[in-house]
């Protein structure tokens, strides 16, 4: 019963999806598209699309093809199999209306509009309704943690973090003597390893999460098949960290007894770097009329607060380590560079923090509109014309400035594959806040594992970040 009330929570969230969606879709055909050329296809009201009900069924059956009501995994992998699968309805649902010559009862615009408003609707949809589903115990289901260090704690976190995914953390077990009957973020340690079978029982586990890499390959394979046995699911963390994985394809060796990960660099792909592009320029292209006009207000502003010029020019480090010229609004006085020198020969405790953050928490050159502009990033929007430049991109690694290529000579070579990006992986992860060494390793790690549904995956979060201010200095 409660795995059937799951399904059509889903499905339900998913059917609040689609009809977003398509009145976006439908505003857009009826609303956006006259103002340049009159369509063919004669105007509908949005409850003629509203009433084509085949047409959210045909999404419905390729979300569950993809396993995506049965599944619980991260969002970033989730937003892949969605787009994925709102790509597969968006081909059927042009092959039906050109095939079928219906294009006179469908609008091909509303079709092409729906399939690209979904890429960004139903991830979002997802993430808050399956949270919201979680917090209801609809999808809560149980987890058992085998491991109450370092792992296990990142495993315990992890999941409280990602909430959408369903599970809850109850407690630990763990081997070591010191830790069984403390409590670990609120989770208890009920007792050894070797207990498993009573806690199950007691519990009414259905999951288990051995988190417990230091064990070795060898007791760690016979505890996975013992556990096996008695719970529906078993998840194992290996010993991989740091290894790009969101680009692996599991290879399994069935005499041998062991598995392969192959791992994929997407940029590599000639391909997969013009569909990056090809994304940049289409979001950029679309943005552009509604940004000119804040920019001009922002520039407006700027320009009466205080002295100096609108635009920021600043030389980076960009795509083949060639430098280029990087525009944000100002938001510091004049001679910033010579006060920051100043600052951080006269004061011990901003220089340790500018060599730890490059940033200062209370920097006193920074103007009143310019600290408003910083918390909300809205200093960054002049790099709209970098991306459409090709110098940059909306999403990639930081754009670094010449004088910090001492940091990352090490991985110069990789951080610079792409162009650089307005938002990043480290601007979603903590912002300002973030070590230096951690943005190095988090760009690292986004090339590593880049792919078109985590570069959406940065974009959503990036909107949620911004509009909350999180991790600004």
């Amino acid at each position: 019963m409660i795995k059937f009330i799951q399904f059509c929570s889903l499905i339900t969230i998913d059917i609040a999806a689609y009809y977003v969606s398509l009145y976006g879709a439908w505003y857009v055909r009826e609303m956006a598209i006259p103002l340049f050329y009159t369509p063919l296809t004669p105007n509908y009201t949005f409850g003629y699309y509203a009433g084509l009900l085949w047409m959210p069924a045909i999404f419905i059956f390729f979300i569950a093809y993809k396993n995506i009501y049965t599944g619980r995994t991260p969002i970033w992998d989730e937003t892949k199999k969605l787009i994925h699968a709102n790509t597969l309805s968006f081909m059927v649902l042009m092959a039906v209306v050109t095939l079928g010559k219906a294009q006179g009862l469908v609008s091909r615009v509303v079709i092409s509009s729906l399939w690209l408003w979904t890429i960004f609707i139903f991830p979002v949809f997802h993430l808050y309704g399956k949270k919201l589903l979680f917090l209801l115990g609809i999808t809560k289901e149980k987890v058992l943690v085998l491991g109450a260090g370092k792992t296990g704690k990142i495993i315990s976190q992890w999941l409280e973090r990602e909430r959408h995914i369903g599970y809850e953390v109850i407690g630990y077990l763990d081997d070591e003597a010191d830790r069984i009957g403390t409590y670990i973020d609120g989770k208890k340690v009920f007792g050894q390893v070797r207990h498993y079978p009573k806690f199950i029982k007691d519990l009414q586990i259905n999951t288990i999460i051995i988190a417990m890499p230091s064990l070795g390959p060898e007791k760690i394979s016979s505890l996975a098949f013992e556990i096996q046995q008695q719970v529906k699911n078993t998840m194992i963390v290996p010993n991989l960290y740091g290894i790009a994985l969101l680009n692996t394809e599991l290879l399994h060796l069935f005499y041998e007894e062991i598995f392969l990960l192959k791992v994929k660099n997407n940029l590599k792909s000639l391909y997969n770097r013009t569909i990056k592009r090809a994304f940049d320029l289409t979001l950029a292209i679309v943005l552009l009329p509604f940004l000119l006009i804040v920019m001009a207000i922002i520039g407006i502003i700027t320009k009466l607060s205080s002295p100096g010029p609108v635009i920021y020019k600043q030389e980076r480090i960009g795509i083949g380590g060639r430098p280029f010229n990087c525009y944000k609004f100002r938001t510091m006085v004049e001679d910033s560079e010579r006060i920051l020198n100043e600052l951080l020969q006269s004061n011990r405790d901003m220089k340790d923090e500018w060599e730890r953050y490059w940033k200062l928490s209370k920097d006193p050159r920074i103007t009143k509109i310019g600290m408003f502009l910083r918390k909300t990033s809205l200093d960054e929007l002049p790099q709209i014309i970098n991306v459409l430049k090709g110098e940059m991109s909306l999403i990639g690694p930081r754009p670094y400035l010449q004088r910090e290529m001492f940091a990352i000579e090490n991985n110069i070579g990789d951080i610079t594959k792409v162009p650089p990006g307005i938002t990043g992986l480290w601007q979603v992860s903590g912002r300002s806040t973030t070590t230096y060494e951690n943005r190095i390793r988090l760009d690292i790690w986004y090339m590593m594992n880049w792919s078109l549904g985590l570069d959406l995956f940065i974009l959503l979060r990036t909107i949620k970040v911004v509009l909350f201010m999180k991790g600004v200095r």
